[in-house]
This record gives structure tokens, C-alpha cells and sequence, in this order.
């Protein structure tokens, strides 16, 4: 069993490897294989496959520096998206208590107390005054 771990690590030896858009890739093509089990589309089997040559060619690959940048590319969107996700759920869960409104200034999202009328709103990343009206 050792020759066969040897021989597997000079065989990967400059090649770029697992990183995270392979997980993101591995999943998608789970979630792919799941729906395509109750729906039974060639086009989905298609896409699939795809994606599982395109994660096989990410890690076998001796361009590291071209991997390491789809994955970067990947990252930021991803964090991008997450981050959406995440003030969603967040608005969604203090709706009895917050309101939420972006800064005319800088168009940065300002959390205020669920109170009726108008309010004076110092934002926390440009420093300016301004008055938003809460409507509950």
C-alpha cells in the first residue's frame, strides 16, 4: 500500500489540487444527481457530467496560477452572494423589532428601531446626518 501512496504522490506533485470551487462543484453536481433521479432529464445527466470533468481537470492541472484565480473569482462571489443571503435572513428574523434603509450617502444598510415617524440617522461608515422615515 505504500508504493501505491508513493506513486500517487509523485503523480500529484505540481498539480493544483482540491480548493474550495471543487467542493462548490461537488455539491452542485450531488444536488444535479438528486433532482435528476425524480426528473430523469438527459440534459441535466449532460450537465452533469460536464461539471465532473471540469472538477477532474481542476485538480489534475499543472497551471496552478490559473486555478488559484478561477478560484479567487469564485471566493468573492461566493462571499457576495452569501452575504446577501445572510442580511436577508437577518431582515427577516428582526422584522418585529428593526427596519432596515440604506445611507443616502454612501449606500450603506442602516439598521433602526421599529418607531413610527421620522428619525435622525448618523451612519457608522461616512459620518453623515441624515432623517429617514420609519413606517411600520
Amino acid at each position: 500500500m505504500g508504493s501505491f501512496r508513493d506513486k500517487l504522490t509523485r503523480f500529484m506533485y505540481g498539480r493544483y489540487g482540491i480548493d474550495k470551487l471543487y467542493y462548490a462543484l461537488a455539491i452542485l453536481s450531488f444536488v444535479l444527481l438528486v433532482i435528476n433521479a425524480f426528473v430523469h432529464s438527459s440534459i441535466l445527466s449532460i450537465i452533469v457530467w460536464i461539471i465532473l470533468i471540469l472538477m477532474i481537470y481542476r485538480v489534475l492541472s499543472k497551471n496552478i496560477y490559473k486555478r488559484q484565480k478561477e478560484n479567487a473569482i469564485f471566493i468573492k462571489a461566493w462571499n457576495w452572494l452569501k452575504s446577501k443571503i445572510l442580511l436577508a435572513v437577518r431582515r427577516i428574523k428582526e422584522i418585529r423589532t428593526h427596519r432596515y434603509h440604506r445611507c443616502p450617502h454612501c449606500k450603506a444598510m442602516l439598521r433602526l428601531p421599529r418607531k413610527r415617524g421620522k428619525h435622525t440617522v448618523q451612519c457608522p461608515r461616512c459620518k453623515e446626518d441624515s432623517k429617514m422615515r420609519v413606517i411600520i
